[in-house]
């Protein structure tokens, strides 16, 4: 799975709290991806992440 944030994020931080080995709010105040290529163990993680993202900015490929 790989994920990548759109340029639509408002870095609320939803998906930090969620999953802070993958997603970090940077000091421009938008979220990155701190890798695209998610470990599988963390995948259903990114998932909800994804999901409660309140801007829909986080992209999920398989």
């Amino acid at each position: 799975m790989h994920v990548l944030i759109k340029d639509t994020c408002q870095g609320c931080g939803t998906c930090e709290a969620a999953v802070p080995t993958i997603f970090q709010v940077n000091d421009e105040g938008t979220a990155v991806a701190l890798t695209d290529l998610v470990p599988t163990d963390l995948e259903q993680a990114v998932r909800e992440a994804a999901y409660e993202c309140p801007t829909e900015s986080i992209s999920i490929s398989e």
